[in-house]
């Protein structure tokens, strides 16, 4: 499966380094405009209290008590005389020193005793304020040092994203290139990479990948060795036990061979014949043959492995049930996308487990368009977990592998198995959803 990447590292150093330039530029910004205002309020503050500390002096050296700059200041013995506006806002807000009248002049204001009288001095700074005749001149500059400030960080947090994301990139372009055999570039690559982090994932990818390829490669020969290992006395076993008993006793008198009994054979029989499920499930699923899907008749396949299912067909057990198998399929061809290989082990086992462990003759087996089920009943009390490896009833004289190998089966295509289980009216259920 393919992967693309939605996002790359030097997009999002971009983008953040982007945003953090923005984020301090406005903040600057309000910090420059409200600097200048304090500094602006605070020079209007200074000099009416320097006015009023002039009054109190000539107050005190010539018992006048005046103003330098009427055109500025403007003094009131007491609050009768003191704008409106201004009365009304101090009674709200007592320390308050600047006032914005609806005029649109702006005062500062200022309170003191001469004597035992109340004086309250006013300035008219209207005239004075900067602040607002140059606000938009510093606006048009601070957005403008912004935009070039933004422009150009974001520019070097490409340039560093993309000095970042170029050895990943290398590497992930090299690690692609492995599953097909590209181990000399990877190595090349090796040497490109930075002496940092990067380099350091990158030479634990190699190691890990050595790793790997030596597992694979132990259990590739592993696989091969135990297919012709196991396969051929399987086959030796196979071939002995399908002799006619009776050509096999003159046999056995001329040289003394040691004679089999009849329920001996047949217990060879039925090992060798789970031996050889076992081995071929294993085995695919050792090749991994389930990603090799096609389309496959369900249909066509289930009535084959019927027909030619051993254990089924001459047993007398399998026998018996066969007789009694009801098999309930859709008119129609049903078409699934599957491995045929492992679809047909897996309905051979669901057969055999049928034949080892239903005790009524009454076998269900229904096939719809995504999903087969075999129901069948059962005398003695189940086991739990039953799908766990090595899990079986205490009278099954098999190892336990048999729900857990179909379950291993469904695992690797896909499928999913659900196990039902009525134990009122002792009926055992296993049901293979393909469309899961």
């Amino acid at each position: 499966m393919k992967h693309t990447a939605n996002t790359h590292i030097s997009n999002a150093i971009t983008k953040l380094v982007f945003a953090v330039t923005l984020t301090l530029t406005l903040l600057y910004s309000i910090f420059v405009l409200g600097y200048s205002w304090v500094i602006e309020d605070n020079i209007f503050n200074r000099l009416v209290s320097q006015q009023a500390s002039t009054i109190k002096h000539n107050y005190h050296t010539t018992g006048k008590i005046d103003v330098s700059d009427k055109q500025i200041y403007q003094l009131f013995e007491g609050w009768q005389q003191v704008p409106t506006e201004i009365r009304q806002v101090i009674k709200d807000e007592p320390n308050r020193v600047e006032f914005r009248l609806a005029d649109g002049k702006t005062y500062h204001l200022k309170r003191f005793y001469l004597g035992n009288e109340e004086y309250v001095l006013l300035a008219n700074v209207e005239r004075f304020e900067v602040s607002r005749d140059y606000l938009k001149g510093v606006l048009v500059w601070l957005v403008g040092f912004s935009v070039i400030s933004c422009t150009l960080i974001a520019f070097l947090g490409w340039r560093m994203g993309r000095k970042i994301a170029k050895p990943l990139e290398l590497l992930a372009c090299s690690v692609k290139k492995l599953e097909k055999g590209g181990e000399e570039s990877f190595q090349q690559s090796l040497k490109l990479m930075p002496n940092n982090e990067v380099g350091q994932l990158a030479h634990a990818i190699d190691h890990s990948f050595k790793q790997l390829n030596d597992a694979l490669t132990r259990e590739l020969h592993f696989t091969k060795d135990i297919s012709h290992e196991i396969r051929t006395p399987i086959s030796v076993l196979q071939n002995a036990l399908s002799l006619d008993s009776e050509s096999i006793a003159p046999a056995n008198k001329q040289t003394n061979e040691i004679c089999f009994s009849e329920q001996a054979v047949k217990q060879m029989r039925s090992a060798t014949q789970k031996l050889t499920q076992t081995t071929d499930v294993l085995l695919a699923l050792a090749r991994n043959e389930s990603s090799l899907a096609q389309s496959v008749s369900l249909n066509r396949l289930i009535e084959k492995c019927v027909l030619n299912h051993f254990a089924l067909n001459h047993p007398q057990k399998g026998m018996s049930l066969e007789l009694e198998l009801d098999i309930d399929m859709p008119d129609d061809e049903v078409m699934i996308i599957a491995n045929r290989n492992l679809l047909e082990i897996l309905v051979n086992n669901l057969l055999s487990n049928v034949v080892a462990h239903a005790s009524d003759k009454d076998v269900q087996l229904l096939v719809s368009k995504s999903s087969i089920r075999l129901t069948n009943q059962f005398a003695e009390p189940l086991p739990a977990n039953l799908t766990l490896s090595g899990i079986k009833a205490s009278s099954s004289e098999g190892i336990g592998q048999g729900l857990s190998l179909i379950e291993r089966i469904c695992t690797a295509c896909g499928w999913t198995m659900h196990v039902e289980i009525d134990a009122a009216h002792q009926r055992f259920s296993i049901l293979i959803d393909f469309e899961s």
